[in-house]
This record gives C-alpha cells, structure tokens and sequence, in this order.
C-alpha cells in the first residue's frame, strides 16, 4: 500500500470517528438517561408521587400541593446507582461487561407556606449518567466512555383557590458532557476526549386538587436548551497533529418536556394507592452538531430518530402510628430505536420493583429509605454501521433522606 492511500484511508477514519464522537453525544441524552429517582419518599412507590401532598419533596413533583398553609418544610436525598451492563457479539465471539461505579446524585427541596400562597426550591440532577467500557474491548473505538450530568434548581411560586392548587416556576440547568473514544488509525491508535458544559432555562407549572380520600396531581416541566462550551483533545499520529490540534468545541442539548399525571386514592384507613403516567417529548431533540473551531477539523452532524415515550409508575404505602412501608414498580419505555442502538448508550425498556419505609420520630422530623432492582431488557442492534452486538443489564439503586416538617 502506498504512503498516500494510507494517509488517505487514515484520514478517512478519522472523520468517521469524529462522526461517531458526535452520535456519542447525541445518544448520552437519551431517555433512559433521565433519573427518575429524586426522592427517597416518591423512590418508594416506583416513582410515582406527583399527587402526594404530605412530603417537602412535593416541592419536585407537584409544587402547587404546598399551597396549604403548612408553614416550613425541608428533605434532602441522597441516592446511590450502579448499573451493570452488558455486551454481547450477535455471532457469539466476544462478551463485555460496563465498568460501573457507584453514583450519588444528591436532591434538596426548601418551601414555606402560609395563608394562600407557597414559594420554594427544589435542587436536584434530573438527568445523568455514566457508561464505562474497558480501554481494550472491541467497540473501543465507537465509545470507551460517556458521562452526562445536569443539575437543576427549580425555584417556584403556589397559590390555593379553594381545593384547587397551581404553580409557576422556572428551572435553570447547568449540564456537562464527556465523551472518550479510541480512533482507529488502520496501523495504529489515537484518542479524542470531548468536555463541554453550559447552562439553559425552562418554565414549569403544575396543578393539585384534593378531596377526602383522593387527590389529583399533574406537572408539566419544560424544555431547556444548554449551548455547550468546551474543548476537545485529540492524540493522532504525526502525520495527521496539524489536522487534528486540541481547540475548542461546542454543541446545543436539548432535554425534553415532560408532562406527568397522577392521583393518589386512600382505598383503606391505613392504606394508600398511588399512580402516575408520565410522557417525554424526546423527539423535540431532533439533531446534534460539534462544531470545532478549527477550519481543518470537519464540523459532524447527527441527524437523531428518538421518538415520544411514556412510563406508567405506581405503588401503595401502607401506615401504622409511626411507621410508613412502601411498595411500588413501573416500567418506562426506551426512545432510542433498533437501528440506532450503539454503544454510547446501550438503552432499552426498563422494569423497576421498589420498596421503601419512613419512620417519624416525633412530629416534625423523619427519616426515609428505599431500595430498587432495575432491569434493562436486552436488545439486538440494528444499526449496520455500529458494533454488532446485544445489550442488557440490571441496575441496584438505594437512598436515604430526611424530612423536617411543621
């Protein structure tokens, strides 16, 4: 082979990898990437809490139910995730495991309610992830790791007319993104890692109405746009340095608008149902471009084809004097389709069985846990232009939170 087709087809695998950089960045959104778990209460019962009224972490959920006169309330959670995933070659020759590491996104909500009104905070990570590949497994270079975070912090005003309750508010998120990939270079190997992070806003409403023994909730939160800022650092063979220098880069994120309905139904005297139907709008993310600032480093773009989806959630509580024991399970929908199922996110349909408890020590403060088992149902790629493989996976999730209530 002479010099020049070598240079040729090296070069040639170096725009597709930067092609597969930007699919990377795009996938690391998608929606199994949503944390559903915000506080150790709602964790409980699958997640399902946007018409419970009796916990500060409404202040996420539902804030219009603190429009109720109740004075001071304040819970932080504390959640810790570890998923373990799985690839598998459709013809069988190879099998790796995703080197997960514990996760702890944290959440806090702050409210005070008196007469009519409410106002408060609540502070959390809506979104995040982590996928780990190890440094020689064969999809190394289509990802070797991918990591999103977004912090939130919610701020909103509630009012009560008469039993119905409404909110307002706006959230601003703060979000990054890494990405690390190996390129493959025919006779040799390089690498690029991509930082890049930004803030965006969003509006939020949300509405609670209650009766004795029923109560209904619904919560829209909008979509934030993040322009992301940062830099990529490229490792190339000589040859191709002055193509390839480290230099700023920068993309736009789009996270979704979710809109959640619920209600919550005391069926006996110390027993309580709850259920919540929540809709994502992942389509409204319709296509990613990294643009890097040098003019001899081709811009990527990647056109996406994630559709709606919808997660149903539900469970009980059961209380007794001090004691609350909580049950739930939900399963939620994966956007990504077949034939775009790669690596980067190795997403599919998740099942959750929950159980959590409360006890109150005395009539102001208490303390909560939960844990959960997380199933990812296997999936077969059909993307021809990705790592031909299968994908699956568990995940165990636990949390801790305490609440100091009037």
């Amino acid at each position: 082979m002479t010099r020049a087709l070598q240079l040729a087809r090296r070069w040639a695998c170096l725009t597709g990898a930067l092609a597969a950089a930007s699919i990377a960045a795009s996938r690391a959104e998608a929606g199994g990437f949503a944390v559903t778990e915000q506080t150790a209460v709602s964790a409980g019962t699958g997640g399902a809490g946007v018409a419970r009224a009796d916990d500060p972490g409404a202040a996420w959920h539902v804030p219009a139910a603190l429009a109720d006169g109740g004075g001071l309330r304040v819970d932080a959670s504390l959640i810790f995730a570890r998923p373990a995933l799985e690839a598998r070659a459709l013809d069988g020759s190879w099998v790796s495991s995703n080197e997960a590491a514990w996760a702890t996104p944290p959440h806090v909500d702050a409210s005070f309610a008196r007469g009519a009104w409410a106002a408060g905070v609540s502070l959390g990570v809506p979104f995040g992830s982590g996928v780990h590949w190890p440094g020689d497994w064969p999809g190394r270079h289509e990802i070797v790791r991918t990591e999103i975070q977004v912090l939130r912090a919610a701020p909103f005003l509630a009012w009560r007319f008469g039993a119905l309750r409404v909110s307002a508010g706006v959230h601003v998120d703060a979000a990054r993104l890494q990405i690390g990939r190996n390129l493959d270079f025919i006779d040799m190997e390089g690498d690029v890692a991509i930082d890049m992070s930004g803030t965006g806003y969003g509006v939020d409403a949300a509405a609670y109405w209650e009766r004795p023994g029923l109560s209904i909730g619904v919560a829209y939160r909008g979509r934030t746009r993040v322009r992301l800022d940062g830099g990529a650092n490229f490792t190339a063979p000589p040859a191709f340095a002055n193509k390839v220098p480290d230099q700023p880069a920068r993309s736009e994120l789009a996270l979704p608008d979710q809109l959640v309905a619920g209600t919550r139904v005391q069926l006996a005297r110390s027993y309580a149902a709850l259920v919540d139907v929540e809709y994502t709008r992942w389509a409204t993310n319709e296509k990613l471009v990294v643009d890097f600032a040098e003019m001899q480093t081709p811009d990527v773009t990647q056109v996406t084809a994630w559709h709606d989806t919808v997660a149903l959630r539900a469970g009980g509580e059961w209380t007794r004097k001090k004691l609350v024991v909580r049950h739930g399970a939900y399963v939620e929908q994966s956007p990504a389709p077949a034939d775009r199922l790669a690596p980067s996110s190795p997403d599919s349909t998740r099942l959750g069985l929950t159980a959590g408890a409360s006890w109150r020590f005395d009539r102001r403060f208490a303390v909560d846990a939960f844990v959960e088992a997380m199933w990812l149902l296997r999936r077969d790629t059909a993307d021809a232009e990705s790592l031909q493989a299968s994908y699956g996976g568990t995940a165990t999730l636990a949390g801790l939170g305490v609440r100091w209530t009037p």
